[in-house]
């Protein structure tokens, strides 16, 4: 009888085990889902959105920012740091396909149409993803990649 009595709360803990899940009462709308955190991942991720940078810096209080690691405390500085690293070698990237289109052109991409004509398309360039308030542009005067960054989407208010 003792052995019997010690195995009901072992069933009792295994059953209720699941009994996370949210609880929805008769009247009330359950709220959606929380974004979830792998949603913000950028880690293998992807991009080939490159905008204008003159139009961006011009008319939305974008600041064309160099890659660099600006975090100081142990927790973010390692995701800083990928941050930084895939910046820098996607520009270099970038002025590596622009070399190549320039040896054998003997000209650098007239505009931003030509450049993502070009450069991006015709070498099926596929940028590292940037943090939400980064974007990748391209500067026609400077003829290279550049990182835009959004102090509103960075700082939200």
């Amino acid at each position: 009888m003792g052995s019997r009595l010690r195995f009901i709360p072992v069933v009792f803990i295994a059953l209720t085990a699941g009994c996370e899940e949210p609880r929805h009462v008769a009247g009330e709308t359950p709220s959606p889902p929380a974004k979830k955190e792998e949603d913000n991942f950028i880690v293998g991720k992807r991009t080939t959105e490159i905008r204008n940078a003159a139009p961006e810096v011009q008319n939305k209080g974008t600041v064309v920012t160099p890659p660099r690691i600006t975090a100081k405390d142990p927790i973010s500085l390692q995701g800083n740091a990928y941050v930084t690293m895939i910046g820098k070698t996607s520009i270099l990237n970038i002025q590596h396909a622009m070399d190549l289109y320039k040896a054998t052109n003997d000209k650098l991409p007239a505009n931003y149409d030509e450049f993502k004509k070009e450069i991006i398309d015709a070498n099926n360039i596929a940028l590292p993803q940037l943090p939400h308030y980064q974007k990748y542009g391209y500067d026609e005067k400077e003829h290279k990649l550049v990182i835009l960054e959004y102090p509103d989407l960075k700082n939200p208010r």
